[in-house]
């Protein structure tokens, strides 16, 4: 029995990846101005980010039932079963309007997985779960592999300015005030589905604490990491590969890939997110 994956455009797996994967791509929306975007379909990361500097204000919006419906038919006509594994629902309703979907076409050959995380940690789980389903494992043990990265992952990311966490009302103003005065960056994981704060660093430690939060309690083990950013400078992303190989665990894969609308939206330009976990 052939189980086919799909996944949604949270993931920030791009289409060309997903093609190489063979992995079912959904789109979530982008409104910029009057206009709403498919993301990375009808807007990629290069032109969000250039309407970003340009001082749009993009929101958000999760996929359609009908979306979900044509890209689950179109699959179902070559697997035998799908497993569809999407952004947390506490974040989006995206995982709600997949399980209606799947509910309407074919209750019995989908299986719709709340990753319980964001962007890299998302398509972290596909990869795996793309490349189980290679090797042959049934449904059943490749679930239990995605529920094992979930109980043992790791994700801390930071934002280069907490404006957007402001106005998604993540943050008071006045604590936006202070960070901007003091030049502190906000430093945020991912836990039970939900984004929560750590603590507050200034720029120049940011690579080293996420670094740190991510691989200390990994320290001697081999894990893949995925290192995802929304045009963060060149010379972090080359700091944080120096600090993970001084990391004390053994690196079985790395990433790195671009954030597109969803996350980038509401964080803004230069968030950086790191995601690991023990294979």
């Amino acid at each position: 029995m052939e189980l086919g994956i799909i996944t949604d455009s949270a993931s920030d797996l791009s289409p060309v990846a997903a093609r190489e994967l063979g992995v079912g791509l959904v789109p979530l929306y982008v409104q910029v101005g009057s206009t709403r975007f498919k993301d990375w379909r009808e807007l990629d990361p290069d032109g969000l980010y250039g309407q970003i500097r340009q001082g749009a204000h993009p929101s958000t919006e999760p996929p359609t039932v009908e979306d979900f419906l044509e890209v689950y038919e179109r699959h179902l006509r070559h697997f035998d079963r799908l497993l569809s594994i999407h952004l947390s629902g506490e974040t989006s309703l995206t995982v709600e309007r997949a399980r209606e979907a799947a509910d309407k076409i074919a209750p019995g050959r989908i299986r719709v997985f709340d990753s319980r995380t964001v962007s890299g940690g998302v398509s972290a789980l596909v990869y795996r779960a793309a490349e189980c389903a290679a090797m042959g494992w049934d449904e059943e043990a490749i679930l239990g592999e995605l529920r094992r990265i979930q109980r043992e992952d790791s994700m801390f990311f930071s934002v280069a300015s907490l404006e957007h966490l402001v106005r998604g009302g993540r943050l008071p103003k006045i604590g936006q005030a202070i960070g901007d005065l003091l030049g502190l960056r906000p430093i945020l994981t991912v836990k039970e589905g939900k984004i929560k704060t750590v603590r507050a660093v200034r720029e120049n430690t940011v690579a080293q604490t996420l670094v740190k939060n991510l691989l200390e309690p990994l320290k001697g083990r081999r894990v893949r990491i995925t290192v995802a950013h929304a045009d963060a400078p060149a010379e972090m992303l080359e700091e944080i590969k120096e600090l993970i190989n001084k990391a004390g665990v053994t690196l079985d894969k790395g990433r790195v890939i671009r954030m597109g609308s969803i996350v980038t939206a509401h964080t803004g330009l230069g968030t950086l997110g790191l995601h690991a976990y023990p294979v």
